[in-house]
């Protein structure tokens, strides 16, 4: 068992060593110009996400298509990234990783630590200039793309919807920052409590069920849409399935909005439809009664249409035979529950290793298009 522990511990070692070394071979190999105090590296592959380490800010020809608006927020973030020294928080869970390889909450824990930091940056990117809209929107735009290393910070994350939701909120009150500092010697006084005196008999344990207390909590005030034209507010209500007085709370919000398993939720119905460029954004409002009134701003945006299909990394299996497979075609409607078949679909067929399948969207807003890329690693 000793030698297993080890072992674990020297490859987790490995690991980081190894991308350690990757991310320095990216910042020499490749074209870099000084921004501030760090770099600015100019990756080749277009689909790669924008990503940083340390003072280095890692950014792909698809970038250079943004606004100079949207670019100059992109790169904000990744630089108060490294001016908070998110990296070296990473570094640091990394190696601790290394000997508690076996428990997965030391995995879990380094997922959130970088959440954090996501929502630190965006923070201090929107609340100096006020343009969460705009950075809203930056974020849907580049919502794609896959992890380059776990020791980076990619711009934008599966955790979109989140991170928006976190956008709207209003910053806590010192108070209300002290107050939660007030759990722990609350929590260690109870603790003491308990472990020193004697249970009493509970006379509450004797009453019927209707007389127990209960726990309070938040509730749905108002719902309001508003920018809506392809779905009338009724049919959005529906696909929230929330109502007023119903419990509130941000995750089920976030998950009706753009997480649901089958597909019910309120971005698959836009993006089923072509809609490649819908964006909501929810804002919260609590009101002196304790309840909380959302008001969620819809911008649908055009309809995109499926522009070119390649594939990449195909060699023995043409092109051609490999877009049969696949539920989308050029010219119609773009439709995120075919993209996703699509991708079901190749792992299925048996050509191809499923852990290698990669699908890269590049939309054109502009002229109301996308191009798909499918990424294959055949057998």
């Amino acid at each position: 068992m000793l030698a297993g522990y080890w072992l674990g511990v020297a490859y987790q070692a490995w690991g980081t060593g190894r991308s350690l070394v990757w991310l320095y071979r990216l910042s020499r190999q490749h074209p870099r110009k000084r921004l501030g105090q760090g770099w600015l590296v100019q990756l080749p592959e277009p689909s790669r996400p924008a990503f940083s380490f340390g003072k280095h800010v890692f950014l792909s020809p698809a970038h250079a298509q943004l606004s100079a608006s949207e670019h100059a927020q992109l790169v904000q973030h990744e630089q108060v990234h490294g001016a908070q020294h998110h990296s070296l928080d990473l570094l640091l869970a990394d190696v601790i990783g290394w000997f508690f390889w076996f428990n997965g909450l030391v995995f879990y824990l380094r997922r959130q630590l970088r959440t954090v930091h996501e929502y630190l940056a965006d923070a201090a990117v929107t609340r100096p200039s006020g343009s969460r809209v705009t950075y809203g929107r930056l974020l849907l735009k580049l919502a794609t793309g896959p992890l380059p290393s776990p020791l980076v910070h990619p711009f934008s994350t599966k955790q979109v919807a989140l991170r928006i939701l976190m956008l709207t909120n209003p910053p806590s009150s010192p108070m209300k920052k002290f107050r939660f500092l007030l759990v722990v010697p609350v929590a260690t006084l109870a603790w003491v409590g308990a472990a020193v005196l004697k249970p009493a008999s509970s006379v509450a344990a004797n009453l019927p069920a209707t007389h127990q207390p209960t726990k309070a909590s938040g509730h749905i005030g108002t719902i309001t849409w508003q920018g809506n034209t392809f779905l009338a507010a009724g049919q959005l209500d529906q696909a929230l399935g929330l109502h007023p007085g119903d419990p509130y709370s941000q995750e089920t919000v976030a998950a009706n909005l753009s997480y649901r398993p089958d597909n019910s939720d309120i971005g698959s119905r836009y993006m089923d439809q072509g809609y490649l460029f819908f964006q909501i954004i929810p804002v919260a409002k609590p009101q002196p009664d304790g309840t909380t009134n959302l008001t969620f701003i819809i911008a649908e945006g055009p309809t995109a249409r499926i522009n070119a299909l390649t594939v990449k990394g195909n060699h023995k299996i043409a092109t051609a035979d490999i877009l049969k497979l696949v539920p989308l075609h050029q010219g119609e409607l773009f439709s995120r529950a075919k993209l996703l078949q699509s991708q079901r679909l190749l792992a299925e067929s048996g050509l191809f290793d499923p852990t290698n399948l990669g699908i890269n969207p590049r939309p054109n807003p502009a002229a109301g298009l996308v191009d798909i890329e499918y990424v294959v690693a055949e057998k």
